[in-house]
């Protein structure tokens, strides 16, 4: 079969959960036997196009306007001519095509109204109500015209979670046409750790962005530190809120306690140094970082935004606090923190449920279905 994929992201981009999945899935087809060609935006470098076996990447010129909207944003006008040039010379049988928000995601929906190839949109992120409140209008905005137009265009959708396939409803999709098929998480890669950490370390992962609620996470500080003072809290990633973080941290006092790490290439390894995960995002699709954390063996703290309920029941494997609630994320914390071996019991449930639900060889199994039913047995000639 011939498998066109289309993402704004891809590696060497970083940074967001998407170009994970486009990548987990193109390797895992390759895998099987299809041939694959990535059509994306150069953001982060990159070879303008790459070969190897099955797999061809394609990285279109583009502008990433992401530091200066706050939200992850890229443009570039030659999608449209890239995507048609990917029709005639790479003749695929189904186009997948990943997040409603995307350039290449608009430039399909344009191009569907000419071409037979079926094709598939994967949502990655459901209602987006609990963002910033300019955010929120804009989007809601988007989602009523453009983000209609690219679910009318798609033969079949799937969400990341049930919560992001409920949404896909709102925005006029058949019900029959919709599906859940969550992300995964390389459990070689993502593995416990030996031995339990000396110091108490709370770990939160993901871009320094609004929706991702760090700023809750560096509030909670002082009172986790009065209850547990020999804590610290790392962050790793990178984005526009840097600087106000850091400034927060010092105006609370607590800027000794606070490590940010900016990027980072070493997650498995800085999640196998923590005690305890934290996402306290104000809206999510199906937190790749959540279940990354879980094969790590790790208890998570999170909000019940997006799939991360799917993921986290309350005082079993972690903790739910409401979002933007410091003083509630600052208590889950304690808890954990307080008692080692609750802790160790909801990381193996963790652990568990990762190995037993979500690897990408389940992942991609399910989605290689699908990609059958759409083309009908069709495969590659």
């Amino acid at each position: 079969m011939r498998i066109l994929m289309l993402t704004d992201y891809f590696p060497p981009h970083s940074g967001g959960g998407v170009e994970v999945v486009v990548d987990q899935l193109s390797r895992g087809m390759v895998d099987r036997g299809h041939h694959v060609s990535v059509l994306t935006l150069r953001t982060r470098g990159g070879e303008r196009r790459e070969e190897r076996c099955n797999l061809r990447i394609t990285r279109v010129p583009a502008v990433d306007l992401t530091g200066i909207v706050g939200v992850q944003f890229a443009v570039s006008v030659l999608a449209i001519p890239a995507l048609i040039s990917q029709l005639r010379s790479f003749k695929p049988d189904l186009i997948h095509v990943h997040n409603l928000f995307f350039r290449n995601s608009e430039a399909a929906a344009l191009v569907a109204r000419f071409s037979s190839t079926p094709m598939l949109l994967t949502l990655h992120l459901g209602d987006m109500g609990g963002g910033p409140s300019a955010v929120k209008a804009l989007t809601a905005l988007y989602e009523k015209t453009v983000g209609r137009c690219i679910v009318r265009a798609a033969d079949q959708i799937t969400g990341v979670s049930e919560a992001v396939a409920s949404h896909a409803g709102t925005l006029g999709a058949n019900p029959a046409s919709v599906q859940v098929i969550p992300n995964g998480v390389d459990t070689a890669v993502f593995s416990p750790a030996e031995s339990v950490p000396e110091i108490p370390t709370v770990l939160a992962v993901g871009r320094l962005v609004p929706n991702k609620g760090m700023d809750t996470l560096v509030k909670s500080v002082p009172e986790v530190l009065s209850k547990v003072p020999e804590a610290r809290f790392v962050i790793a990633g990178d984005g526009p809120m840097n600087s106000s973080l850091r400034k927060l941290a010092t105006s609370l006092g607590v800027e000794d306690s606070v490590e940010f790490l900016g990027h980072r290439s070493d997650v498995p390894d800085l999640l196998r140094a923590a005690s305890v995960f934290t996402r306290p995002s104000t809206l999510e699709g199906m937190p790749l970082t959540v279940l990354e954390a879980m094969a790590t063996g790790l208890p998570v703290v999170a909000t019940p935004v997006g799939g991360t309920p799917e993921l986290i029941t309350d005082g079993q494997n972690g903790y739910l606090t409401p979002v933007g609630d410091s003083q509630t994320l600052a208590r889950a914390i304690v808890d954990i923190l307080s008692d080692r071996e609750r802790a160790a019991a909801m990381g193996q449930r963790n652990l568990t449920k990762v190995r037993d639900e979500y690897t990408w060889e389940r992942v991609v199994d399910r989605t290689e279905t699908l990609y059958c039913e759409m083309v009908g047995g069709r495969v590659d000639g």
